[in-house]
């Protein structure tokens, strides 16, 4: 079975290597074709129904493998790519032949009653009932069945055909961990959809900000308000943020760089961002009375004039803490897991 799986992978593969090659060729000579054409306007569609095909055809062929062991037609689920799962306290998920488990926290225990489980890392058999390494990568062989379970809950990546048992949920984003000081904050941003590409799958915690990004986190937060004001500002054209921008506009809370531009795409630093919210609490009647020492900070001396009211509120309303060696980091440019974690403190 393995050899036929193989098999079966590298035709596939080898049938769409074809296929996007065949649709470079010969674009040079073509006046009425450019490549760049081709790139933005044919070759995605092309590449993404080719994995939707080959995707389905590996599907087929893994049910086929787990159906001696009650995969096929037993709540099974499949990934061609890897996929994260959180098991809370008890949790579990059957994995057979072909798939892939890799811990991220907790405790797993694996409960071999078929065939081999493999560690990567080692090449070792692993044994009913050992306790699986975080970061190891563990293969299901062939004829394997085997159980994770989590008697105090984790999380793992999962690649293959997998049995999903009691206590299993699809994290709110898949590169957040438990453990990882912005979790809450995550799980905050995505209930309260603050980002907009909140449904990706992805909460790309290291991504800066940019001026509308930041508007649009703050407006959701606040409840998404309407307002008949329009901005006066001509940068501002796309319509998903447009809306925020002008109750932001209205209220005071964001200004342009001139009374008729906004510069949506700047990248914020943690000041200018914080200024924002000052703005934010002033306007929705929040207390704004509190400062905290700036001085305590290495760095404090890097907090503009313009710009020690709004980051000493937020230090003394732990909106903002400090970083590493006691630096407060005023200038440095201001990600996604700090803004979703500075509005859940000032809203949540």
């Amino acid at each position: 079975m393995k050899k036929i799986i193989s098999a079966a992978v590298a035709v596939l593969l080898l049938t769409a290597m074809t296929v996007a090659n065949a649709s470079m060729a010969g674009t040079a000579a073509d006046s009425l074709i450019t490549k760049s054409t081709l790139d933005v306007d044919f070759v995605p569609g092309l590449l993404e129904d080719m994995r939707e095909k080959v995707e389905n055809r590996l599907r087929s062929v893994y049910d086929m493998a787990a159906a001696p062991y009650g995969g096929q037609g037993a709540n099974l689920s499949y990934t061609s790519g890897q996929t994260r799962l959180d098991l809370s306290a008890g949790g579990s998920v059957t994995v057979s032949f072909g798939a892939s488990v890799v811990p991220l926290s907790g405790n797993i225990t694996l409960t071999v009653s078929a065939g081999e489980v493999i560690d990567i890392a080692s090449g070792a058999v692993v044994s009913s009932g050992a306790a699986l390494s975080v970061g190891h990568r563990y293969f299901a062989a062939e004829g394997a069945l085997a159980v994770c379970s989590a008697p105090s809950g984790a999380s793992l990546m999962l690649d293959g055909p997998y049995i999903p048992g009691a206590g299993v949920e699809s994290p709110a984003y898949s590169d957040v961990s438990p453990d990882q000081w912005f979790a809450g904050a995550a799980s905050y941003a995505r209930e309260k959809e603050i980002f907009r590409d909140w449904s990706a799958g992805l909460f790309r915690p290291y991504d800066s900000m940019t001026r509308v990004e930041i508007v649009y986190a703050i407006w959701k937060a606040a409840g998404s308000p309407a307002t008949d004001y329009r901005a006066p500002f001509t940068d501002v054209t796309d319509p998903w943020y447009t809306p925020a921008v002008n109750w932001a506009a209205q209220t005071g809370i964001v200004l342009g760089i001139t009374p008729t531009l906004l510069d949506p795409d700047t990248r914020l630093d943690r000041c200018a961002a914080v200024t924002m919210l000052y703005r934010a609490a002033a306007y929705t009647g929040g207390d704004t009375a509190a400062r905290a020492d700036l001085t305590v900070f290495s760095d404090y001396a890097r907090v503009p004039d313009w710009g020690f009211e709004p980051m000493g509120w937020a230090v003394a309303r732990k909106i903002v803490q400090g970083m590493d060696n006691n630096i407060i980091c005023p200038q440095g440019e201001v990600n996604r897991a700090q803004t979703a974690a500075m509005i859940q403190r000032m809203f949540g």
